[in-house]
């Protein structure tokens, strides 16, 4: 059965190969990114190793799938061990498939242990579907662009769909749960007031334009999807730095970081490109060439000259 030519171009879209060194890289990300998490990001979720188990309310799919046992003491800590021993491996690359698989999940169980007592982050559903998909593809190393697959495409658009869904359904719950009045009352005017920074509370004496970011961000996150069908790469590497540059100004202006959903938004980028062995070999290479370099001596420069005996002497 032929394809119609509607279809093909969603195929030749979905399936788009992709080169492997840029599997290599997002496994180091997500890897580092998880060490980070435990140890500075969301240091809290050991402390439910405290408490008590009544105050435990599993999410939805936590009921949903009853292997998910109420968090003690030994459920915290040994999730974190088995998810921090399986990370080295899969982010460096060794027998990544098994560690990875691993790792996604030691690491829902951890999610499932920081959002079952009342705050449920969106800012790790594409981080999520990350480790969930990086199993799935083969071993990769740095800087291959050599060797492209298609199925690597296939599961990193599935991540930037993640990505863009964040964004959509954000907005989307904006106008469910707080309508028109979202954008239209002082909803950044509060949240300046709770958490706002130095780079953000001056803005309190204009009204006028807190109500313009409120509409400004629900306005970009509703056109997010149009992100996957921009076909010039430069383009979309543009609307990728846009997004970062939006992070990094939500967390000046009010504290409020999504660094997994970052660490998830770099697949659109070309890490396929980048390769830690060119950059050492570049900088060593650099250094010997500044250690062999020749010091020159300006010999016709005339302030340069040692100054010659008769030179000094009084005219007689």
């Amino acid at each position: 059965m032929t394809q119609l030519p509607l279809q093909q171009k969603a195929v030749g879209w979905f399936f788009q190969p992709v080169a492997l060194g840029r599997v290599a890289a997002m496994r180091f990300l997500a890897g580092a990114f998880i060490w980070v998490d435990w140890w500075w990001y969301m240091p809290w979720i050991l402390g439910h190793r405290h408490v008590p188990g009544e105050l435990y309310q599993p999410l939805f799919i936590a009921r949903v799938l009853p292997v998910f046992p109420v968090p003690n003491y030994w459920i915290v800590v040994g999730t974190l061990v088995v998810l921090l021993a399986a990370t080295v491996p899969m982010m460096f690359g060794w027998r990544p498939r098994l560690f990875g698989w691993i790792v996604a999940a030691a690491y829902f169980e951890w999610m499932i242990i920081a959002m079952s007592y009342g705050k449920v982050d969106h800012g790790k559903f594409a981080f999520l579907l990350l480790l969930f998909l990086l199993p799935t593809m083969p071993k990769a190393k740095w800087g291959d662009r050599e060797h492209l697959a298609e199925h690597v495409g296939w599961g990193f658009n599935l991540v930037q769909i993640g990505v863009i869904c964040t964004y959509f359904f954000a907005a989307w719950a904006k106008f469910r749960y707080g309508g028109f009045e979202w954008v239209n009352s002082a909803t950044m005017t509060w949240a300046i007031i709770r958490r706002g920074t130095e780079f953000s509370t001056w803005m309190l004496d204009y009204p006028w334009m807190l109500r313009a970011v409120q509409w400004g961000m629900v306005s970009f996150e509703l056109l997010t999807p149009i992100i996957m069908f921009i076909a010039a790469k430069r383009l979309k590497y543009a609307a990728v730095a846009f997004l970062y540059c939006f992070h990094v100004s939500v967390y000046l202006a009010v504290g409020i970081s999504f660094l997994p959903h970052m660490v998830a938004m770099a697949c659109f980028l070309p890490l396929e490109r980048v390769s830690p062995r060119d950059l050492v070999r570049r900088l060593k290479r650099g250094k010997r060439v500044e250690e062999s370099a020749p010091i020159s001596i300006p010999l016709n420069n005339a302030d340069s000259r040692s100054p010659q005996p008769h030179e000094d002497l009084p005219a007689t």
